[in-house]
């Protein structure tokens, strides 16, 4: 395995270790790898590799081999997997013209050195992904001045204690503090990335441990929306979809909290326990999921065509269901109960009772933007009220025009 020597500029700053150093262009693309390679489902992995990286790759390779004046700006590497091993190096001052104090020499002895990475170490862009997306596509073309390829960045290397979770949690969390500082990042990176964000890290955790979500049953889809194709006859929601359904169904106050600052980790395993519990409840209770998912007797098209239409393999649908969920369990029923209640209904979004609220009878389309109606349709038809008075009026009001135009 290929060691690298790179001189560095150890550092301090709040409770980080850092080395400065400068890396070839070439020692970028042969090095730093995947954002993430510590998640039991490899296609989650792939998926945070994907939504880690900006799409400017191509006009960053542009840039580097049509720009004489090229300039890149520094790369944060983080470290899984081992740490870079530091040999500081002894300064002697053999001219004495600087008047350099006892003080600065202290200053600097200890700072400078030799930073050695074995080639065990994992690495990967904290900030700079499309830099590194680009630089490796410069690298990796045929047609690339040998020149270019001796260019030199500055990069940052920060490691982190790969002997506990905290370390690698720091890390990931020291990935989203950049990024929100310097732009606005995508819901699907927040998914990807975030340490802070409890509803982020139990949505990871449910596809690391569930069954349903491994990757051979492809029942889940990686994307960076949470729509699902038309023609898709596996997936049953995406990694956005099961995010926002975790959301909907978290029964406590202190939602904001939970996705804010990072819960402890009672709460986000008792919140875990609370999400597998429900899915385990529905693959139980809703004999389509059960025909599907566990006797694998039909497929999820089945169930996602114009003859039946079931609410459950829709990601409206699902959101809708999960929120009502969350309301009766609120209220106090059991979660067996609740859910057997929501299933005895009619969950056909093709028929009338679910004209003008997901299903439009004239364009023959899904409705995605009325989350609230959906939700106080299965209330009203299951027997239960709704939310409030608020939602029970505007589908009445719906549901009055929608009489008066048949």
């Amino acid at each position: 395995m290929s060691t690298t020597l790179l001189p560095a500029i150890r550092s301090r700053v709040g409770d980080w270790s850092t080395y400065i150093t400068t890396i070839s262009l070439r020692d970028v693309a042969r090095l730093i790898k995947s954002p993430d390679e510590i998640h039991e489902r490899r296609r989650l992995s792939d998926w945070i590799q994907r939504e880690a990286i900006d799409t400017h790759a191509d006009a960053i390779a542009k840039y580097i081999k049509e720009t004489p004046q090229r300039f890149l700006g520094s790369l944060i590497i983080g470290v899984y997997d081992g740490n870079p091993n530091w040999t500081p190096l002894n300064v002697k001052f053999v001219d004495d013209d600087l008047n350099i104090t006892d003080e600065q020499v202290d200053n600097i002895e200890g700072k400078l050195g030799l930073l050695h990475l074995s080639g065990e170490e994992k690495l990967f862009a904290i900030d700079g992904q499309h830099r590194v997306a680009g630089i490796k596509k410069v690298v990796l073309d045929d047609n690339t001045e040998q020149s270019i390829l001796d260019d030199e960045v500055s990069a940052i290397f920060v490691a982190h204690n790969e002997s506990t979770v905290d370390g690698k949690q720091r890390t990931r969390r020291l990935f989203t503090t950049v990024n929100k500082k310097a732009k606005r990042i995508s819901k699907s990176a927040t998914i990807a990335l975030d340490e802070d964000n409890g509803f982020a890290i139990v949505t990871r955790q449910l596809i690391d441990s569930h069954w349903l979500f491994e990757d051979q049953r492809n029942h889940i889809s990686y994307t960076s929306t949470g729509s699902i194709p038309a023609n898709d006859t596996t997936t049953i929601t995406s990694v956005v979809g099961l995010y926002e359904i975790l959301k909907d169904y978290y029964l406590h106050r202190d939602k904001k909290s939970f996705e804010s600052a990072r819960p402890n980790d009672e709460l986000l395993n008792n919140y875990l326990t609370d999400v597998v519990r429900y899915l385990d409840c529905l693959l139980d209770l809703c004999p389509e999921y059960k025909s599907v998912f566990v006797e694998v007797q039909h497929s999820v098209s089945m169930y996602r065509s114009n003859d039946y239409n079931h609410i459950l393999f829709r990601p409206v649908g699902q959101r809708a269901f999960a929120r009502a969920i969350q309301l009766l369990l609120h209220r106090g029923e059991s979660l067996e109960l609740a859910v057997q209640s929501l299933i005895d209904v009619n969950l056909n979004i093709n028929s009338p009772d679910w004209f003008h609220i997901l299903w439009n009878p004239i364009a023959d389309n899904m409705i995605t933007n009325k989350l609230v109606l959906a939700e106080t349709q299965l209330l009203t038809l299951a027997g239960h009220q709704a939310r409030n008075p608020q939602n029970a009026r505007k589908l009445e009001e719906l549901l009055l025009v929608r009489s008066q135009e048949s």
